[in-house]
């Protein structure tokens, strides 16, 4: 399990790293994919495993594609 428990937390780091770095707040990204603050905020903190649908919102708000915040993290 705690594999997978820095797996959500290097997840979590780059979805703030890719919002931040697109200039979004945490509000801008709540209202782009209706997901309420304190989730993204537990996504980002990785403290909360993130929902696939959720996960998609995200990615398109960001305007990235998923392997960018996948990729290289090891489960």
């Amino acid at each position: 399990m705690e594999s997978e428990s820095n797996f959500i937390k290097a997840l979590g780091q780059r979805i703030a790293f890719y919002r931040e770095k697109a200039g979004f707040s945490l509000l801008d990204i709540s209202a782009n994919t209706r997901i309420e603050v304190e989730n993204i905020v537990a996504y980002e903190n990785g403290t909360r495993s993130i929902q696939i649908e959720d996960f998609v919102k995200i990615v398109n708000a960001l305007g990235i594609d998923a392997s960018q915040l996948t990729d290289g993290i090891l489960m």
